[in-house]
């Protein structure tokens, strides 16, 4: 009994007794949502960072602007995490399905656009999606942190 509580940690990759590398997560607390949360999050992370590139070579003869669609990447990740099947749980005590860990990175694409004179980047098409993926990363990151409140008001108010 006490083996099986000291290896109850949450979402920590360590070495247990025997030296095999363990990874715990307590699916009652970070559940599916969590995860797909975290894997939004590094997907807005990854197309931020493109486009940021696509505006910082706006001046650049011949770019041209790199793009991620973020539905088919996080659609991707979430299949790589479940394998491509879909599980359902037949009884209560049956174990979920865990977390691959890692973060989720998507490909990136060359995207369709108009030639300027000078290159392939809209100044105002690249704006509207830094602006629309600020929402989505500001979104995600909220429902993150409103699911960790809910946890510690339950270790809050579990203590009295």
């Amino acid at each position: 009994m006490y083996m099986y509580q000291c290896r109850m940690t949450i979402g920590l990759t360590r070495k247990d007794a025997w030296g095999e590398k363990q990874t715990m997560q307590n699916q009652l607390i970070f559940d599916h949502s969590f995860q797909v949360l975290e894997k939004a999050v590094g997907i807005s992370q990854q197309r931020h960072g493109l486009i940021a590139n696509n505006i910082s070579n706006l001046d650049t003869p011949g770019f041209k602007a790199q793009e991620i669609d973020f539905k088919s990447a996080l659609k991707n990740a979430i299949d790589v995490e479940t394998g491509g099947i879909t599980l359902s749980r037949t009884h209560e005590d049956h174990l979920g399905l865990g977390s691959t860990g890692g973060e989720a990175i998507a490909d990136s694409f060359e995207e369709e656009g108009n030639f300027d004179g000078l290159n392939w980047v809209n100044m105002d098409n690249e704006m509207k999606k830094l602006t629309e993926n600020k929402l989505v990363y500001r979104t995600a990151v909220e429902a993150m942190l409103r699911k960790i409140n809910i946890i510690k008001t339950v270790i809050k108010e579990g203590g009295r």
